[in-house]
């Protein structure tokens, strides 16, 4: 079968997903994966964004869904792609504040705020440590713009 010049075999589906890393004290919320795929995988809590839906609309819905807290999404980190061998998963990351709600987990054994420092400690996927990279880099670019202002 055909899909505008690509056969079936080679065709690549995409999926649109976001996280949230939302950062409390110098600390950043990572959530340990429950039942399913990549259980107890680590990861910034998120997930697919819906149709009609923006990318900043999908972070808040998902935290509240997961977690049951309340985020402001402060601004976009980075976006990276994650290459499966079904699919490409273009994931986009958003630094948060919480304002709100208490913490339950839905979707998640365990959660943990941990320093940057301390996020290489805990297994993700490995396309999510081009986050924890981009993340360190947000810090810095920050850092670095805070001494010029």
């Amino acid at each position: 079968m055909r899909y505008n010049g690509i056969t079936e075999s080679t065709r690549v589906d995409i999926m649109e997903v976001v996280c949230g890393i939302i950062e409390e004290n110098q600390t950043y919320l990572i959530a340990k994966r429950g039942k399913g795929v990549h259980e107890n995988i680590w990861e910034f809590p998120g997930g697919k964004i819906e149709h009609n839906e923006t990318r900043e609309e999908a972070v808040v819905r998902e935290i509240k869904e997961e977690l049951h807290l309340d985020v402001e999404v402060l601004e976009h980190v980075l976006s990276v792609v994650d290459h499966r061998e079904a699919m490409d998963i273009h994931v986009h990351a958003y630094r948060c504040r919480k304002i709100g709600g208490s913490l339950e987990l839905h979707a998640h054994h365990e959660v943990r705020y941990v320093s940057y420092q301390e996020l290489y400690d805990y297994t993700f996927e490995p396309s999510d440590y081009a986050i924890l990279d981009g993340l360190g880099k947000h810090k810095a670019s920050l850092a670095t713009n805070k001494d010029f202002s």
